[in-house]
C-alpha cells in the first residue's frame, strides 16, 4: 500500500481531525474576545440611554403638569414667603423636568431662585416645603448639597 492510498483511506479521519482543530481554535478565539465584558458594557450603555430618554407622557398628563407649573409660578409670584407656594413650585418644576416638559437648565435656574429665597428666610421650614425639597433633590442632583443644608436647618 502506497502513501497516497493510505491518505485516501484515512480521508474521513483526517477531515475529522482538521475540523476538530479548527473548531478548537475558533473557541479559543471567542474566549479571548472577552465577550462577557463587552456585552455588559453594551447593556449598561443601553440602560443609560433608556434612563435619559424622555418618558412617554400622555397628553392629559402633559397638560396637567403644565397647568400645575403655571399655577404654582403665579402663586409663588404673588406670595413667595408662603411655604406652600414654594413647595408647589419646587414639586411642579421637578415633575416638569422629569417628564421633559421643561429643559433641565430652565428648571434648575428656577429651583435655585426658590432655594435662594428659602435660604434668606429665618425660622423653621414647613414640613410641606421639606417634602418638596426631596423631590427637587431627585430632579436636580447638582442642588443636593444646598437642599441637604436647607432641610437640616432647625
Amino acid at each position: 500500500m502506497s502513501f497516497r492510498t493510505g491518505l485516501l483511506r484515512a480521508r474521513g479521519q483526517i477531515t475529522f481531525i482538521i475540523a476538530l482543530a479548527l473548531s478548537t481554535s475558533f473557541i479559543i478565539y471567542l474566549e479571548t474576545l472577552d465577550t462577557e465584558a463587552r456585552i455588559q458594557g453594551q447593556v449598561a450603555t443601553e440602560l443609560s440611554r433608556q434612563r435619559n430618554a424622555p418618558a412617554f407622557v400622555a397628553p392629559a398628563t402633559d397638560a396637567a403638569v403644565r397647568a400645575s407649573l403655571q399655577r404654582a409660578e403665579e402663586s409663588y409670584a404673588a406670595a413667595p414667603d408662603a411655604a406652600v407656594n414654594g413647595a408647589a413650585l419646587l414639586a411642579s418644576l421637578s415633575a416638569a423636568v422629569q417628564l421633559s416638559i421643561l429643559k433641565p437648565e430652565d428648571g434648575l435656574s428656577r429651583a435655585q431662585r426658590v432655594l435662594s429665597d428659602a435660604e434668606g428666610r429665618k425660622g423653621e421650614i414647613a414640613p410641606v416645603f421639606v417634602a418638596a425639597l426631596g423631590t427637587a433633590a431627585v430632579a436636580f442632583p447638582s442642588l443636593q448639597d444646598r437642599i441637604a443644608r436647607l432641610s437640616s436647618t432647625p
